[in-house]
This record gives structure tokens, sequence and C-alpha cells, in this order.
């Protein structure tokens, strides 16, 4: 081959080395995967929907500073069990606050009873949903009594000591703070105006349904 014949064909070679120089770098510039492999472990493949599913989002507690609560309510005595009515205000946003409350049981028979109260509180579920409480206070309740020899009925007033434990539950309603709880309120009679009213503690069972403003 002669000097002038490869002169004549250099051109072409030298494409030819340009275009193998293109190719070499882009087959360098994809050769690394891109992100990090997916590893399968004990001999399984990842799902599709474990890609997919999204993680569960935390618990967000909604916090009111008032809440009403109202449910029926059992009381537990010497006597026979009475049913009645039980309502309650709480006033706290966080883990402590007050509450004021009444129930009515029978009012209006020969063992009716109507009575209020005011106590502190503390909530152990502070931000959960799950809400164990202590509460403790005093109130005044107003009892019937009948008189055994004459048959007459009168009214007497009572001053208590109270001691309460609650279970509440935070109700999945979008952002308010609804509640259903299970309370055991215990009532010490410490003052009372007259001897024929009888003394001994009571028992009170109540259901509740509550929310939050």
């Amino acid at each position: 081959m002669t000097l002038r014949s490869v002169l004549k064909r250099s051109p072409v070679i030298l494409a030819l080395i340009a275009a193998l120089g293109v190719t070499s770098e882009a087959s360098a510039q994809f050769a690394e995967p891109p992100g990090e492999p997916v590893i399968a472990r004990d001999g399984h493949e990842p799902s599709r929907d474990q890609y997919l599913a999204d993680p569960e989002p935390p618990y967000f507690s909604p916090r009111s500073t008032l809440r009403l609560h109202v449910g029926p309510a059992l009381r537990v005595s010497e006597a026979d069990p009475d049913g009645g009515l039980f309502a309650a205000v709480d006033i706290g946003e966080r883990a402590a606050g007050f509450r004021l409350s009444g129930s009515w049981v029978r009012v209006g028979s020969e063992t009716g009873m109507q009575h209020y109260t005011g106590e502190l509180w503390i909530d152990f579920g502070d931000g959960a949903r799950l809400h164990p409480i202590l509460g403790a206070g005093a109130g005044v309740a107003r009892v019937n009594a009948t008189d055994p020899i004459s048959g007459r009925t009168s009214t007497h007033t009572l001053g208590t000591g109270v001691l309460r434990g609650a279970l509440e539950y935070g109700l999945p309603v979008r952002s308010t703070d609804a509640r259903a709880g299970i309370n055991v309120i215990g009532a010490v009679p410490a003052i009372r105006g007259n001897d024929e009213v009888s003394s001994s503690p009571w028992l009170l069972l109540v259901a509740t349904v509550g929310v939050g403003f």
C-alpha cells in the first residue's frame, strides 16, 4: 500500500476511530444501574404491594377545652339498685382539669336521689386514644327517706366525698374530641343534718358518650 493511498483513506479511518470513542463513552455512561438494587430476602421476591403501601399515619389526639358527657347511671347501695341519668362537663385541655356533674336517680320516688359534684381529675392517657382517669372531689346530695312508722317521705341534704375512676376511649370521628367512657363513682356521706337519713355509701356505675368543643 502506497503512502498516497493511505492518505486518501485517512479521513475514513479517523471517522471510524471517533465513532468508536463515542460508543465507548456512551457505554461507560449507562453502565451503572440507577439507584440501589432491590435484594430479595429469604428467597422471596418483594411484592408490588410492598412498594405501593403507605405507612400507617400516627394517631393524632384532638384536643378540646370543654367536653360534655351524658349517659345512663345505675346506683348500687344498701337498697335495691336504681337507674337514672348522668351528665357532666369537663373543663381542661390537657392532662388535668375540673369536672361538674349531676346524677338523677328515680327523682320523686321514695328512694329518689339528686347528686351534684365538683372534682379535680388527672388524665393518665393524655395524647393517646385510651384515657385512664382518676378524679376526686365533693358533692351535695338530695335524698328521699321514708319514715317507717308514719310512711311519710321527706327530702334530706347530705354532704359527700367523691372518688371517681374512669376509662375513656377516643372515637374515630375526624377532627373531633369524641369519647365513650365507663365511670365508677364512689360517694361517702360526710355531712348530714338529720339522723333519719342513712349515711351508708353508694356506688354509681355510669356509661357515657362525650363530645368536646
